[in-house]
């Protein structure tokens, strides 16, 4: 009887295999995509002004003076050399014997009487100084430095020795008077209401006089000076009578210029109106008169330290 062969059973050395028996997604961050849209909408905000004149540029839409001028503040690259150094207000004490020296000139013979400051204006440089593009102011504080009064001075070009004589009617006594120069930068903005037509006017007045700027994006275009009095108690009435009356003669025959003047026992009535684009300005000599284009805060900042109350 044959012997039964036994099977051998033979074990494979095979490692184990992981099996998948399902898969999960992981959410990826939006952390990324979140700043992006932070830096774009914070990009957006600083430079609104600039986008909307961008836009309106090209639909061929005139943008508001103060959208363009804080457009134009966002231009500017600060300068971090250390070599733009701030003009620093030097605070004189008032007294007959102040002299305050300043790029040539001297300013001496204070007098403060009856509410009206006068002193001279001298250049012993040596040679003809020409202020005509200087913005200089002469101001009035307390003893706490708190500013009382600005007014301008009107310097132009002085000849070697020469001397010139100034007078401002103050308002308030003072205790410090500083002499100080701006730049049209340091000037405040002045939002002017436009018509539908494009146009603006800045009325300023004092006294007897009243004085309409006429703009159009922001650039001034026409004057119109109005003189009217009728009071003849007031003084030198009768030296503005005759002089506003040569006047108007005169400047009829220039270009860009109309007059009129009517004089009576009950006063008298002046007008000047001005075409800044025909008229020279060189021909007269008007500190009121701005030229041709003269942005409206330069316009309206002067005239307010001439005195006049504008809006």
């Amino acid at each position: 009887m044959a012997r039964k062969k036994k099977e051998r059973i033979v074990l494979e050395d095979i490692e184990l295999k992981p099996q998948v028996i399902g898969y999960t997604y992981k959410k990826k961050s939006n952390l990324g995509r979140v700043i992006f849209i932070f830096i774009i909408f914070l990009l957006a905000v600083i430079y609104i002004n600039d986008i909307s004149v961008f836009i309106n540029n090209l639909i061929g839409k005139s943008s508001a003076p103060s959208i363009n001028e804080n457009a134009s503040n966002n231009n500017k690259i600060p300068n971090n050399s250390g070599n733009n150094i701030e003009n620093k207000i030097i605070y004189n004490v008032f007294s007959n014997t102040l002299s305050i020296e300043e790029n040539g000139l001297t300013l001496n013979n204070f007098n403060f009487t009856n509410n009206l400051l006068t002193f001279d204006i001298l250049n012993n440089s040596g040679s003809s100084i020409d202020f005509s593009n200087k913005k200089y102011f002469i101001e009035t504080y307390t003893e706490d430095k708190t500013l009382l009064e600005r007014y301008k001075l009107d310097i132009k070009i002085m000849e070697n020795n020469s001397k010139k004589n100034e007078s401002f009617n103050l308002k308030n006594n003072f205790y410090y008077l500083v002499l100080e120069e701006k730049q049209i930068e340091d000037y405040p903005i002045v939002n002017l209401k436009y018509d539908d037509h494009g146009y603006a006017n800045l009325t300023c007045k004092k006294d007897y006089e009243t004085i309409v700027y006429k703009f159009s994006n922001d650039e001034l275009l026409e004057i119109k000076h109005t003189i009217e009095e009728s009071d003849k108690t007031i003084s030198d009435y009768y030296v503005r009578y005759s002089n506003y009356q040569n006047k108007a003669v005169s400047y009829n025959n220039l270009d860009g210029i109309t007059t009129s003047f009517n004089g009576s026992l009950n006063g008298y009535t002046a007008i000047f109106a001005l075409d800044l684009q025909k008229v020279n300005l060189e021909n007269i000599n008007e500190i009121y008169y701005y030229g041709y284009k003269t942005i409206s805060k330069v316009v309206s900042f002067e005239m307010q330290t001439y005195g006049f109350v504008c809006n």
